[in-house]
């Protein structure tokens, strides 16, 4: 008896050995074979461009007086309170290149917006544009307001005349560096047939996966690190842009200038004119059950913005990666029902654990609860061998094997 114990017991171990064997070699070979499929892309900035200063609200205040002071927010935002002698261009309109390139660029020009995001997009706008220094408050208008600086809701006297101007609509500077690069239909669709392009649409994500031009990557212009993200997923042909109505792209295509990138071709008037041409749009379906839904559709569920995305991992898996923007509830706690019950049943909720066994086992429990549920399947394990991204304190840790192996 005891003998046929052993058998067993070494028969156990034998097979368990195997199978974390099997299980990482599996793994290993996903790493390999998931490459990328765009390269990062070497681009050197040029050497001729003028400089920009990102400064704290104490060094803005003291430089204020030594050059032109711009507003790039909203008329709205402008109108509700800024700072004392700033004139009002809006980055978010597509003729701020043409406007901020009527400005003297041989002085400084000092620039803010809300929190320091449009205007760091603005700066590298400037940059392309040839202005020789720009001075840009980090932390914005909420930072301002934060230090309890002196704020106005009338109009200046420092900078009425280009104020006037504006008003106008009479200041716009001569024919900006790019404008060839704004093509039309017929011609932005050869260079994808082409294959001479690399495709980017610069709108959301949840535009992206309503209908966007096949083959195109996906950055997000509105996002704060649009120039970072841009940097890692194009290879080294030529760029071509497109947004809803060529409002954004404009402006990204001359922050590209700027970051580097030698060619950038936008879609003159962005995905409307694509429509009016007739032409075909690709959408992110989410295909497949989605009980066990695979990497592609768990992430154009995502991109999709079909519902909130929730690790049920512990704390400590959670924070060493996770998948960008998850929350998090851990199915392991006791608090794991009370936590859901909290949530709306009208939005469906997107999860995930290590390797599936536990968001499998909370796809039941949440049916029944009576949320949708849409479940990766295999978990983050497979994700990571995807190759898609991930965020945390320690993103290169190795399986921690919470469950199974």
């Amino acid at each position: 008896m005891n003998i046929a114990k052993t058998i067993i017991l070494l028969f156990v171990i034998t097979l368990f050995t195997f199978s974390c064997k099997n299980a990482n070699e599996i793994r290993e070979r996903a790493k390999i074979n998931t490459a990328h499929k765009v390269k990062i892309i070497k681009v050197e900035k040029p050497t001729n461009l003028g400089v920009i200063k990102k400064v704290s609200v104490s060094e803005f205040k003291d430089l204020m007086a030594k050059g032109i002071l711009v507003d790039v927010r909203t008329p709205e935002e402008f109108s509700i309170g800024h700072l004392n002698g700033a004139v009002n261009i809006n980055f978010k309109k597509q003729t701020f290149p043409d406007y901020i390139n009527a400005i003297n660029k041989e002085e400084p020009v000092l620039i803010y917006c809300r929190s320091g995001n449009r205007s760091g997009k603005a700066a590298l706008v400037m940059q392309s544009l040839g202005f020789k220094e720009v001075i840009d408050l980090a932390k914005g208008f909420k930072g301002w307001n934060s230090d309890k600086q002196e704020v106005t809701a009338t109009n200046n006297t420092k900078n009425s005349k280009l104020q006037e101007l504006l008003a106008k609509g009479e200041l716009k500077g001569k024919t900006i560096v790019g404008k060839p690069h704004q093509v039309g239909v017929e011609e932005f669709n050869k260079l994808i047939n082409d294959n001479k392009v690399t495709l980017v649409d610069v709108r959301t994500s949840k535009e992206f996966a309503q209908g966007h031009i096949n083959g195109a990557v996906n950055v997000d212009w509105k996002n704060r690190h649009f120039a970072k993200n841009i940097l890692n997923i194009s290879d080294e042909k030529p760029v071509a842009i497109y947004c809803r109505s060529g409002n954004r792209a404009t402006r990204a295509m001359f922050a590209m200038n700027a970051i580097g990138f030698k060619e950038v071709y936008n879609l003159e008037k962005g995905i409307k004119s694509w429509n009016a041409a007739n032409m075909p749009l690709k959408t992110l379906e989410v295909k497949g059950d989605k009980h066990h839904l695979d990497v592609e559709n768990f992430n154009n569920a995502i991109l999709g913005k079909v519902g909130t995305l929730i690790d049920i991992r512990t704390p400590k898996e959670y924070n060493a990666y996770h998948l960008p923007n998850a929350k998090m509830i851990d199915y392991k706690n006791d608090s794991f029902k009370t936590e859901f019950a909290k949530l709306d049943k009208n939005i469906p909720v997107l999860i995930y654990c290590r390797s599936g066994g536990r968001s499998g086992r909370a796809t039941k429990t949440l049916t029944e609860m009576g949320f949708k549920v849409y479940n990766l399947n295999k978990g983050i394990n497979q994700w990571k061998s995807n190759g898609m991204p991930i965020e945390g304190k320690n993103t290169h840790a190795k399986d921690n094997g919470e469950e199974g192996c």
